[in-house]
């Protein structure tokens, strides 16, 4: 049995999609469907991701070789560590860690908006989306779903719709300074009535402005002000996860 038909197998099993798998995990749709057919095989960052997934054994799902049952079930399933903020880090056989973190799908974005405007965001009401890292992050971290496509510019540093990225939240208490643009180009803004995905180009300290700019050059995405004092929240993206195959 090729890998390919495990992965079939599990996927019938538990009546899961491609799909939903990259809705899950940081594997996008179109490696698992190289998967699927046998195109390609997954590295041994995606064996560890996808027996998670699945609750099976990481050797039986890359060879063939052993139980389908993990043996060490009790141990996988439980965080490495979860932080003050509730991040929760799993540890991968290869050194990286899974980060898993609130998902707030487009769906979501009118919800979210509220709960920061009128009541304590309850990061556990959402579901949770899982991206690989190299170490562990102690700030406060969302998982936001790209809508639209003000920030495609069909090239690489495209955010395009349907996109999932990693935003790590400012503290208000740092607005005040220079922001770190230069680092972090791209910028998870929530305001009073939306939530919007911008690089941040220009800082007016004095008067608390920024300064957003979209990366599609097309006239309705002109620059644009916003005053801080109308900013609920600023969270810099540090990853993304293609919705492309």
């Amino acid at each position: 049995m090729e890998f390919k038909d495990r992965l079939k197998h599990l996927l019938e099993r538990d009546g899961v999609t491609a799909y939903r798998i990259w809705k899950d995990t940081a594997i996008t749709k179109g490696t698992i469907a190289n998967y699927i057919e046998g195109k390609t095989n997954p590295n041994k960052s995606n064996i560890a991701i996808l027996a998670a997934y699945f609750k099976v054994n990481e050797e039986w799902l890359s060879n063939g070789e052993g139980s389908i049952n993990r043996t060490d079930k009790v141990h996988e399933e439980e965080p490495f560590i979860v932080t003050k903020s509730g991040v929760k880090y799993y540890e991968m056989s290869n050194g990286k860690f899974r980060m898993r973190v609130p998902f707030i799908p487009v769906k979501a974005y009118a919800k979210y908006v509220d709960e920061f405007r009128d009541a304590e965001f309850m990061g556990d009401e959402y579901e949770e989306f899982d991206f690989i890292v190299d170490k562990i992050g102690h700030g406060r971290y969302f998982a936001f779903e790209i809508k639209g496509d003000s920030m495609d510019n069909d090239t690489k540093r495209s955010l395009s719709d349907g996109d999932i990225v990693l935003a790590r939240e400012l503290c208000k208490e740092h607005w005040r300074s220079r922001l770190h643009t230069d680092n972090y180009p791209n910028w998870i803004i929530v305001l009073d009535n939306t939530i919007l995905c911008k690089q941040i180009v220009d800082q007016d300290i004095e008067n608390c402005k920024i300064t957003c700019h979209s990366l599609n050059s097309s006239p309705e995405y002109a620059d644009f002000e916003l005053n801080l004092d109308n900013v609920r929240q600023l969270c810099n993206i540090v990853q993304r996860v293609s919705s492309s195959f």
